[in-house]
């Protein structure tokens, strides 16, 4: 683990609708967390803590879009893609269970990381464009 597997919030990641933001900003902290302690001391507990916080987050955070998205052209797909999330992060969780290497860490924070990005800057971006032009 090093400073790579941070995120640093970026103007970019702005949807403009408040609890979206507010929802991305603590998957953030979360995530950010997990690097601190996968880095720092990997304290088995403190890991399921925050995949636990995590999970939780992801609940509330998806419904959120998903009720915000209703009508998007995109929506059915869009559910899919928070469906698959869960999916991958419920399959590491399991991998933890079993494997507390690094590596398996390591999988975690690249997958968290890349597949933030890429919703916001993809899949919620475009929904919330969608969304707004109809709001007109």
């Amino acid at each position: 683990m090093d400073t790579n597997d941070y995120i640093q919030w970026q103007p970019e990641y702005m949807t403009g609708i408040e609890k979206i933001d507010e929802g991305h900003l603590q998957f953030i902290k979360i995530h950010n967390q997990l690097v601190d302690i996968m880095s720092k001391d990997f304290c088995r507990q403190k890991i399921v803590e925050l995949l636990y916080a995590l999970m939780h987050y992801t609940e509330h955070h998806l419904i959120n879009e998903e009720i915000y998205y209703q009508g998007y052209d995109g929506f059915a797909e869009h559910k899919v893609n928070h469906q698959k999330f869960v999916e991958k992060i419920n399959q590491i969780q399991s991998y933890l269970a079993d494997d507390n290497s690094t590596e398996a860490c390591q999988e975690l924070l690249t997958f968290l990381k890349s597949w933030f990005k890429n919703h916001i800057l993809e899949k919620d971006k475009a929904a919330v464009a969608y969304v707004r032009s109809i709001q007109k």
